[in-house]
């Protein structure tokens, strides 16, 4: 072989090295400079962003519209509960808020509640005044609630009775679908006893007696579990909280059944 046919498979050779390094470069750019088989996104913010069920609450058997707004009752409480957290009121028994605990009226300032307020808003939301309907189912039956056993009460008082949270268990289990108490997050059916819209009963400091109440929420934890919007002493305002699986729960009631 000649010189000059040494120099022309040099040059060829050459020329080749340079279009694959070229394409080489280029590959390394598209792929951010990352030999990664597969690029993994950040997933900081997806474990921030809630969870929701997807439940087709008219499909569940709820068809009753008490305010006529064309959407059911079950949503039109989830809804009411929802917006409670927007207010975010805060609880009349923190320390030092100084606030009483009656109204003439029976509702607190918007600003002020207890987990009772919150579920009587909630409902006030789908056309149900709470106060009218234990007021009127207590004055119906009034051996059916403590109100002499615990407050000495002789009659019924509109404005306090259905804010105290024996006598709302008492109304749900008298006019509600009495629901289960046990949950099983791991047991898909009993997760599925537990929907939007449902109102469950709490013992919160384990003493035996319910003292917390609140409203099963669409939002869940990343494991499927149903959060609850409650107002309570802890924090101290209405909040969505996971406590489903954490607290002692002493009733479960939909209403209306």
């Amino acid at each position: 072989m000649d010189k000059h046919s040494k120099r022309l498979n040099i040059k060829h050779f050459l020329i080749v090295i340079i279009i694959l390094l070229a394409i080489l470069a280029a590959v390394i750019s598209i792929r951010e400079f990352s030999f990664k088989k597969e690029y993994a996104a950040p997933t900081a913010l997806s474990n921030e962003l809630p969870r929701y069920r997807v439940i087709d609450l008219d499909s569940m058997g709820c068809t009753g519209d008490a305010d006529s707004d064309g959407i059911n009752d079950r949503k039109d409480i989830l809804f009411g509960a929802k917006n409670q957290l927007e207010l975010k009121a805060k609880n009349i028994f923190i320390e030092g808020s100084g606030e009483p605990n009656y109204y003439h009226g029976g509702d607190p300032p918007t600003e002020w509640a207890l987990c009772t307020d919150i579920i009587a808003r909630a409902f006030a939301e789908a056309g149900f005044d709470l106060r009218g309907l234990v007021y009127e189912d207590i004055s119906n039956n009034f051996d059916e609630y403590p109100l002499r056993e615990i407050w000495n009460q002789k009659v019924c008082d509109p404005d306090i009775d259905y804010r105290r949270i024996q006598n709302l268990e008492i109304f749900f289990k008298r006019n509600g679908e009495v629901l289960l108490t046990y949950f099983d997050a791991s047991n898909y059916e009993n997760l599925n006893s537990w929907l939007p819209g449902d109102v469950v009963f709490f013992d919160m400091s384990g003493d035996g007696f319910s003292d917390n109440a609140g409203i099963i929420s669409d939002c869940t934890t990343r494991s499927g579990v149903p959060k609850v919007i409650y107002n309570y002493i802890d924090p101290g305002y209405t909040c969505q909280m996971d406590i489903l699986g954490k607290k002692t729960i002493t009733g479960h009631y939909k209403y209306p059944n």
